[in-house]
């Protein structure tokens, strides 16, 4: 549960998003620079810091999953609600536009992970955690309110493979988006996950996370929660380093609507 060493991931990715309903629409890509720092106190005690940058563009998914979607023959809204290739429009009531390309800072959290119980392979962790504002309300991605977090993480090492669990617990101080939507006070997380062998020095994971719905609103866009499944294959590669090629499915219950992530993570272990 808290690594043997300091470490640091730097992770890559691409995420194609289209949603749309009165008060939204949202049509484009977000390319995130993602660098987290993980600092090893003691056997029982890790300090980490999580930094994302975002770049938001039209992209060059819209295509392949447009191909992708009619070859499976999985109905989408992307078809019959204006959907564009490769457009850039985000607008939230009368609170956000965009329509060209443009950067943005995320909101850097910091953590502390404990250690509660240690034994045969079995680990029980809490964690506790701050988001700090820093982004611009009008950009979309971030807010100017201060989040709280707190978890608890189960897992279990097996000979050939690993079971994880996490519940986590976000307490959000008081923001609108617009007239119509409001953030909630809390948010939760669940999570499950399992990593076991899958040829040699390489790993398979598998995550299924749920997230309440991060707003009060009468847009079920906004008001309605998520289900994330997400798939890698991870690379073992000399002194401790391993690198992580994923994929992620963002299944939400809006008339089948989903956000698919594409990326790549690299640890570097001993700092």
């Amino acid at each position: 549960m808290i690594r043997d060493v300091d470490s640091l991931n730097i992770s890559l990715s691409e995420s194609n998003i289209f949603q749309k309903s009165d008060i939204l629409e949202a049509d484009f890509e977000i390319t995130t620079l993602d660098i987290s720092y993980y600092y090893r106190y003691n056997s029982n005690i890790e300090l980490s810091f999580n930094y994302p940058l975002y770049y938001i563009s039209q992209g060059f998914l819209d295509q392949f999953l447009d191909e992708f979607h009619s070859t499976l023959h999985i109905a989408t809204t992307r078809e019959h609600e204006g959907h564009i290739d490769n457009q850039l429009t985000f607008k939230i009531d009368d609170t956000i536009y965009k329509d060209s390309n443009y950067y943005v800072s995320g909101n850097p959290q910091i953590e502390m992970k404990y250690n509660i119980f240690s034994k045969e392979d079995l680990y029980i962790a809490t964690n506790f955690g701050i988001k700090i504002p820093v982004g611009q309300t009008q950009d979309g991605f971030t807010t100017t309110k201060v989040d709280l977090m707190s978890g608890l993480e189960i897992q279990k090492n097996y000979e050939n493979f690993m079971l994880l669990s996490n519940f986590v617990v976000v307490y959000d101080s008081k923001y609108r988006l617009s007239s119509d939507i409001i953030s909630h006070k809390y948010r939760y997380f669940i999570s499950f996950g399992t990593q076991f062998d899958f040829l040699m020095q390489t790993d398979f994971l598998f995550i299924y996370q749920y997230s309440s719905s991060p707003y009060i609103s009468s847009d079920e866009k906004f008001d309605s929660y998520t289900h994330l499944l997400q798939f890698a294959i991870r690379k073992d590669l000399d002194n401790g380093r391993y690198i992580d090629l994923f994929f992620n499915q963002n299944t939400i219950p809006r008339d089948n609507e989903a956000d698919v992530t594409f990326g790549v993570t690299y640890h570097f272990k001993g700092f």
